[in-house]
């Protein structure tokens, strides 16, 4: 059948001839997909990856060559902390996002209020409360309270002067 110069059976063959285009397309595009697409290959042993955060102060050493004996000997060293600013610690409870989780005074909100906390530090452990705050705020998962969890990050990059206005302020919140 004729309409217009056009036939059918014409009209029938160009649309399967599109539709088997498309799908080759198609088909050539999963191919392509499917062969860029990344394997992972396992390895024979799970592999763990534990870092050890390292002491306050130690960057300096480690910047000025210092050997792997030097930085061990001063990782084992007490840390004296210099005086410390409560005004500058109250900044850093806000910037540092403490406030989010620790209140300055005795209620909960994740992790215990700050008002009293240097009192009670000192009873914890065998650790002065000054020793035992900079263990908490540098590696939280050495002493956890009764009744709290391990969501704390360590803040082991903070510097001396740091850990010391903080404590300072901790000290302030009796």
């Amino acid at each position: 059948m004729r309409i217009a110069g056009i036939s059918f059976k014409r009209v029938k063959k160009s649309r399967g001839r599109a539709a088997a285009a498309g799908l080759m397309v198609l088909v050539l595009a999963s191919v392509l997909t499917a062969a860029c697409t990344e394997v992972p290959n396992p390895t024979a042993t799970a592999v763990s990856f534990e870092p050890t955060p390292a002491a306050p102060g130690t960057r300096d050493l480690v910047l000025a060559g210092a050997s792997a004996a030097d930085l061990a000997a001063f990782a084992a060293e007490p840390i004296e902390l210099p005086e410390g600013n409560a005004s500058n610690g109250e900044a850093l409870h806000t910037s540092l996002g403490c406030a989010a989780c620790h209140s300055v005074a005795d209620d909960v909100i994740v992790g215990p209020g700050w008002k009293g906390l240097y009192a009670r530090a000192g009873e914890r452990t065998e650790l002065e409360a000054e020793d035992y705050l900079v263990q908490s705020i540098i590696k939280p998962s050495s002493y956890i309270a009764e009744g709290f969890t391990n969501v704390m990050p360590a803040f082991d990059y903070l510097s001396d002067q740091e850990l010391a206005d903080l404590i300072a302020f901790v000290k302030a919140n009796e």
